[in-house]
């Protein structure tokens, strides 16, 4: 739907044949979807750069490489670790899920202040019962 303008003044119309024109064909309300739109774009836009700019400066990264049900026990577990500071400790948590979902083993791996930017750790999860799955659910920095 274009843009419909409210007709000029024609002289040669009437008082009464202008309004009934006018009446007919309304100047057209911008709609307030107009004003949502804006603001809501604007927050998304806010939100991403937000998101972008505190993910970027995280001083440890790891993500889990592998995982190997030994057992019905123990899970071993690779994670790849990158820490842009080496010089900064951390703890990672890593949990294992058996094949009815129910979670059956989690510990913490603390590793300290290194010399490389990259490191791969080697570690094993206990359960109590055979697990399916390893994830790694968290890395944070011990300071």
């Amino acid at each position: 739907m274009g843009h419909v303008s409210t007709p000029s003044r024609d002289p040669s119309l009437t008082d009464e044949a202008h309004e009934r024109i006018v009446t007919r064909y309304p100047k057209p309300r911008r709609a307030p979807w107009v004003a949502l739109i804006i603001v809501l774009a604007a927050i998304l836009i806010g939100w991403t750069v937000w998101t972008g700019l505190y993910h970027a400066d995280q001083p440890i990264r790891a993500s889990l490489h592998g995982y190997h049900a030994v057992s019905d026990t123990r899970v071993d577990v690779t994670i790849n670790l990158h820490r842009p500071n080496p010089s900064v400790a951390g703890s990672c948590t890593l949990a294992a899920t058996g094949a009815d979902h129910v979670r059956v083993g989690e510990t913490t791996v603390t590793f300290p202040a290194g010399s490389s930017r990259d490191e791969t750790i080697h570690t094993s999860v206990k359960t109590f019962s055979r697990a399916v799955t390893a994830e790694l659910e968290k890395c944070r920095p011990i300071r």
